[in-house]
């Protein structure tokens, strides 16, 4: 496994010049077929590589849909393209957003990056099961000042549908400390498993949402309910509530 992260963190000299890519041409399905610049890296990493990516595809819609299977792991939202920068931004249901570069875009060809590794990609025919949609759950959400959210926050729970509630509790007793500090200021800072993180936030459309912006890559909250002490936060737009408390229990 540490070998893939090297591939991720291994940066990539790149000699090829990108044109200003049109929208219309990323649409369509692509599947993975190797690895760009793979002669960086040795054997054994990319046998790895292959062996956790070959099955990777993203399906762009013309609706602005997408779909994607990353390392067995299913995914859909929208998508944008800036074609000033040819990066392609993606917007998931579970509430991530990402961007990725693109360096490389023709009829048959697409060469993304994702982290600072890069992945050649071919076209491939869509299934009938890739144009079915994943209807979005009804969600209410409430209204925030910044006055409210500016706090640290204390995760108590997190609440994933289909897990039981012994897999609940024990996931609670594991993030135990674990918190989201909202500053003043737009400072974000979070721990979890003794790990720290820290970036940007601001509110979304109305103050119904909070946009997480570390580095590159962001994090939708939709609010649902919010008291002095009581934050409950969904997870994009699934049924996966975060609830937290001012104090620490």
């Amino acid at each position: 496994m540490n070998k893939i992260r090297f591939l991720f963190l291994f940066p990539i000299g790149l000699s090829l010049s990108v044109q200003a890519q049109k929208t219309d041409s990323l649409v369509g399905k692509w599947k993975y077929y190797d690895i760009y610049n793979k002669q960086i890296y040795d054997t054994n990493t990319l046998k790895l590589a292959k062996e956790y990516f070959s099955g990777m595809t993203f399906y762009f819609k013309a609706n602005n849909h997408y779909k994607a299977l990353v390392m067995n792991n299913p995914d859909e939202g929208v998508w944008s393209l800036n074609e000033s920068t040819s990066k392609v931004r993606l917007t998931s249901y579970k509430g991530s957003s990402n961007e990725s570069k693109i360096l490389a875009l023709n009829n048959d060809k697409l060469i993304l990056s994702i982290g600072e590794g890069a992945f050649i990609m071919t076209r491939t025919n869509p299934t009938e099961s890739d144009n079915i949609e994943q209807p979005l759950p009804q969600i209410k959400t409430v209204a925030a000042t910044k006055s409210q959210i500016s706090k640290k926050w204390f995760l108590q729970r997190r609440e994933v549908p289909g897990r039981s509630e012994a897999q609940l509790k024990m996931a609670s007793k594991l993030i135990k400390g674990a918190y989201a500090h909202f500053k003043q200021n737009g400072e974000y800072e979070a721990q979890s498993l003794k790990v720290t993180e820290s970036g940007r936030w601001v509110f979304g459309p109305d103050n119904k949402s909070i946009i997480v912006t570390i580095e590159n890559q962001q994090r939708i909250w939709n609010i649902k309910s919010i008291s002095a002490t009581q934050l409950v936060l969904i997870s994009g737009y699934t049924e996966e509530l975060w609830k937290f408390t001012t104090k620490l229990l």
